[in-house]
């Protein structure tokens, strides 16, 4: 595949241009290209971009939050399926329960993280946002997990990971 549709759909995500993306995506599967190629040669360098101009003042919270959501669904209505399509079962490398912490609402990175991870053949278990460590402990646990993310975005719900 031709590098230009790789750069494509890395300027539509960082565009925010949700269709474009979805559309682009569509045409490299039909092409042959992997999933995890997609993901390698475009979006996650799309999210890099995004991140650095968030850096540079150049985009806002708004736009951080518009491209996770732009990922989130990538990765889970076609990115995940096409892979578990591709290889029957996307190999299972371990489980991972993902959370933010309580007190915190945010959930753009963990989202982020747990796709990239779903994607890469970890089961993910993600609890959600405002999750008390109970529910931690109760989900590791339950599912045998073999990592545990914790996510905070604010200072003051940093201590609820201790």
């Amino acid at each position: 595949m031709s590098k230009t549709l790789f750069d494509d759909i890395k300027k539509s995500l960082v565009e925010l241009d949700d269709v474009k993306v979805k559309e682009l995506i569509q045409k490299a599967l039909e092409e042959g290209v992997s999933p995890m190629e997609i993901i390698e040669k475009a979006l996650r360098p799309a999210m890099v971009e995004i991140g650095d101009k968030f850096e540079q003042g150049e985009y806002f919270l708004a736009e951080l939050v518009v491209a996770g959501d732009i990922f989130k669904e990538v990765m889970d209505e076609i990115i995940v399926p096409e892979l578990r399509k591709r290889g029957g079962e996307v190999s299972k490398l371990g489980t991972v329960v993902i959370g933010t912490v309580r007190g915190d609402l945010h959930d753009i990175g963990k989202s982020i993280v747990a796709s990239m991870l779903s994607a890469a053949g970890f089961e993910v278990v993600d609890l959600g946002v405002d999750v008390p460590p109970e529910k931690f402990v109760e989900a590791v646990k339950k599912h045998n997990a073999d990592i545990v993310g914790m996510s905070a975005l604010l200072t003051t719900t940093m201590l609820e990971m201790k």
